[in-house]
C-alpha cells in the first residue's frame, strides 16, 4: 500500500499545475480529484503502518495557522467564505503531512519535484502553442493554456527552474540531465509570452540557481550551456512579440509610479482594514468583502476580492496573530537549511525565495502549488546529511593524539 500512496502523490504533483483545467461537477478540478484519492488512500497507508513521524516545527505552525483561521469563523465579516478558506487550508497541511509522510526519502522526493516539471512542461508547450495559433488572452498580446490566469501559470512555471535545475544536477545520466535542462529555455520563453512582470521577477530569481551551482559542472557541460543560453536568446528574441517585452520592460516604471498594474490602490485598501481590525482580522478569505467599501473602482480590471499579495490577505484576514503563525512556518523552514549540504541548501535556499517574491504579486497563501513547495521543502530540510565513519588509521591516529599529554609551553 506503500508504493501505491506514493504514486498517487506523485500522479497529483503531476496534475498539480492543471489547477483550473478541465472542472468536473460536484468534485472540481482534476488536481482536487486526485488530491482526494491520493489523501484517501494515504491516510489509510498511516492507519495501516500504525505510526507517524514526529512534527517538526514547521508542521506545529502549520496547524496552528490553519486553527486559527477556523477560530475566524467567530468573528468573520463573512462567514460561509472564511468556512471554504478553512476547508482548503484544511486539506492543504493534510497535503503537507502526506509529503512529510510518504517522500520520506531524497529519492521520493526527488520524483515528486519531477513529476512537477513534467506537469508545468505542458503548461509551457500549451502557451507557445496557443502563441503559434494565435489564440491569445481576452484579445490581448498576452498568451496564457490550460484556463489559467497568464500571472498565475508564469509563476507556477518560475517555480519549475529551480526543480529542473537540481534534477539535471542530480541526475546520473547525461541526456536524462540534459532533458531537465531544456525546460529552461521553454519556461523563459513561455513565461515572456504570459508577459506577466511579477513572474517575470521570479524567474530573474529562479534562475540564479545555475550561476550559485556552476562549480559542480565539467567544463563541457558549461559549454553546452552557454551555446543552449545563446539558443535560448535568439529563440526568444524571434519567438516573443515585442508588446510582450515591452510590458515587462516597464516593470521599473511601473514601481517608481506606484501604479503596480493597479495594485497599489488594493493594498492600501487593506491596509486601512488592517488598522481597523489589527490583532484578529476580518476572518480567513474576508479580504474582498472587507475592502468593498474602501475600493469599488473596476478601471483596472483587477477582481477586488484578491489582495494581489499573500502577506497583506493574511494580516487582514487573520490579524498579526495570523500572520505570526504564518511567519513562524516559513521561518522554521530556513533555520535548518544550513545544515542541508552544499547543492540541497542551494536549491532550498533558491526556491523559497522565487516563492516569496512571486506571492508579493499574488494571493497564493491558499494555492496548491504554494503549500506543494513548502511541503517538499520541510520533508528536504529534515534530512540530515549522514556521517560518513572515519577510516581505521584515522581514527587511530586521532586516538594516540587524545592520548599523548599536553606540552608545557
Amino acid at each position: 500500500m506503500g508504493n501505491a500512496a506514493f504514486r498517487l502523490l506523485w500522479c497529483f504533483a503531476l496534475v498539480l499545475p492543471w489547477d483550473v483545467f478541465i472542472r468536473v461537477p460536484v468534485l472540481g478540478s482534476i488536481p482536487r480529484i486526485v488530491g482526494i484519492v491520493a489523501s484517501a488512500v494515504g491516510v489509510l497507508y498511516i492507519l495501516a503502518r500504525r505510526r507517524v513521524r514526529p512534527l517538526s516545527w514547521f508542521h506545529v505552525f502549520a496547524i496552528l495557522f490553519v486553527v486559527w483561521a477556523g477560530v475566524s469563523t467567530f468573528w468573520s465579516i463573512d462567514p460561509d467564505t472564511t468556512q471554504k478558506r478553512f476547508t482548503t487550508y484544511l486539506q492543504l497541511v493534510v497535503l503537507v503531512w502526506l509529503i512529510w509522510e510518504i517522500a520520506w526519502s531524497p529519492e521520493r522526493r526527488q520524483a515528486l519535484l519531477g513529476a512537477y516539471v513534467l506537469g508545468v512542461s505542458v503548461g509551457a508547450i500549451a502557451i507557445v502553442y496557443n502563441y503559434v495559433s494565435g489564440d491569445s488572452f481576452r484579445g490581448t498580446t498576452r498568451f496564457t493554456a490550460l484556463s489559467f490566469d497568464p500571472n498565475e501559470l508564469a509563476l507556477t512555471l518560475a517555480l519549475g527552474l529551480p526543480m529542473a535545475w537540481h534534477l539535471s544536477l542530480a541526475e546520473l545520466h547525461r541526456r536524462i540531465a540534459w532533458l531537465w535542462r531544456l525546460y529552461v529555455p521553454l519556461a523563459i520563453t513561455a513565461i515572456l509570452l504570459t508577459a506577466s512582470r511579477g513572474a517575470f521577477l521570479t524567474m530573474l530569481v529562479a534562475l540564479t540557481i545555475i550561476p550559485a551551482t556552476q562549480g559542480r559542472l565539467r567544463f563541457r557541460t558549461r559549454a553546452g550551456l552557454y551555446a543552449l543560453a545563446v539558443g535560448s536568446l535568439m529563440l526568444v528574441t524571434w519567438l516573443v512579440p515585442e508588446t510582450s517585452l515591452e510590458r515587462i520592460r516597464s516593470t521599473g516604471a511601473d514601481i517608481e509610479a506606484g501604479y503596480l498594474g493597479g495594485r497599489a490602490r488594493i493594498w492600501h485598501a487593506g491596509l486601512e482594514v488592517a488598522r481597523e481590525h489589527p490583532l484578529v482580522g476580518v476572518g480567513a478569505g474576508a479580504f474582498g468583502v472587507a475592502i468593498e467599501p474602501l475600493f469599488r473602482s473596476k478601471t483596472f480590471g483587477i477582481e477586488q476580492e484578491s489582495s494581489h499579495n499573500a502577506l497583506l490577505a493574511i494580516l487582514v484576514e487573520e490579524g498579526i496573530v495570523g500572520l505570526f503563525f504564518f511567519l513562524a512556518m516559513v521561518a522554521a523552514l530556513i533555520k535548518p537549511l544550513r545544515h542541508l549540504p552544499s547543492l540541497e541548501r542551494r536549491f532550498g535556499t533558491v526556491l523559497l525565495l522565487a516563492l516569496a517574491v512571486g506571492s508579493l504579486s499574488l494571493t497564493w497563501d491558499h494555492r496548491k502549488q504554494f503549500w506543494f513547495v513548502l511541503g517538499v521543502l520541510a520533508a528536504q530540510v529534515a534530512q540530515r546529511p549522514a556521517r560518513i565513519p572515519a577510516s581505521p588509521a584515522v581514527a587511530r591516529r586521532a586516538s594516540s593524539r587524545e592520548r599523548l599529554p599536553a606540552r608545557n609551553s
